[in-house]
């Protein structure tokens, strides 16, 4: 059997990607599979910056098959990572993914790499995460692994029969009664803050894969696997191109401990640790969702902006 790809999503950060090979070295995966997106026109400085992460690949110099794809034109977030995804599990059936702004920890391949054995033929679990931001004190226990349905997407795994439920469309979001959703968070602001984050993407406020993957994991009733410890370091909340604030919660560090208590028992749901994900997080509260209403107006404007300036650069 061939070893599970590790595939890297990248961008324009240089020393995020020599950052994230860096900590590879200590693991040495066989297999990288690199995306890189292409520079965006009229983004001055962007094409070095794209160069700079290409020659940065270069930096792998442990025995490895590395196979690139380096995009000659910007495709944007939502569109590179959802055909690199594809890409990959179209090729090996299962792929590890981790951004550029990630370093991953020395259990963080090895986790999701027993995961994807255990659970390729479970149709409940699509996704298997190795970020984990739930502070001890929220679980129901310090070791072990947990079913939650709010994957994280930064480094994360997945199979081919998992990914197929990808719908680009939000068709299920348009199908579904508040009710379902509600059910599936657990309270009603969380329901209505979720709606916030599904409309910003249907109207292209934001450029989200990750909002579609969830939508689309929740139309099958699929959930997410994730250890109860941390698995990699999240460095990029100076310059993410996304970022509009800091995160609510603190960076737990990353675990390195034995692999064999997270590998134990059988994952269950644990509702305290989910609630406190819907609150800190996801801000499913009655000051989250007036706080969604000022991030759409916020993302509208940005959105009316890169409108008009396409416009007078197609002029």
């Amino acid at each position: 059997m061939r070893p599970t790809p590790l595939l890297i999503l990248a961008y324009n950060r240089p020393d995020k990607v020599i950052g994230l090979i860096a900590s590879l070295r200590a693991t040495r995966p066989p297999l990288l599979m690199v995306v890189v997106d292409g520079p965006k026109p009229g983004n001055a400085g962007d094409a070095a910056k794209v160069q700079a992460v290409r020659e940065a690949v270069t930096g792998i110099d442990w025995d490895a098959e590395v196979v690139t794809r380096f995009r000659p034109v910007n495709v944007g977030l939502r569109a590179s990572v959802t055909d690199a995804v594809s890409w990959a599990v179209a090729e090996y059936g299962q792929v590890a993914v981790i951004e550029e702004d990630v370093q991953p920890g020395p259990l963080f391949l090895p986790y999701v790499e027993a995961m994807l054995d255990r659970y390729r033929d479970d149709p409940r679990i699509a996704h298997i995460s190795g970020y984990n931001v739930v502070p001890t004190r929220q679980l129901a226990s310090p070791t072990g692994s947990r079913l939650t349905p709010y994957p994280e997407s930064i480094a994360w795994a997945t199979w081919d029969r998992a990914w197929a439920l990808y719908d680009d469309d939000l068709g299920w979001l348009r199908r579904s009664p508040q009710t379902e959703l509600t059910a599936i968070t657990g309270s009603r602001f969380a329901a209505l803050r979720w709606l916030q984050n599904f409309g910003d993407a249907d109207a292209g406020r934001i450029s989200t894969w990750a909002y579609r993957w969830i939508a689309s994991m929740w139309s099958a009733g699929a959930v997410c696997l994730s250890p109860n410890v941390n698995l990699v370091r999240y460095v990029g909340q100076d310059d993410g191109t996304h970022t509009l604030t800091a995160p609510p919660w603190t960076e737990l560090p990353v675990y390195e401990g034995p692999l064999a208590p997270l590998l134990a028992g059988e994952p269950a749901a644990d509702q305290h640790a989910d609630a406190w994900v819907n609150r800190v997080v996801f801000r499913g509260t009655p000051f989250g969702v007036a706080r969604g209403v000022a991030i759409t107006a916020v993302l509208a404007l940005r959105q009316a902006r890169r409108k008009r300036r396409a416009a007078r650069q197609r002029q």
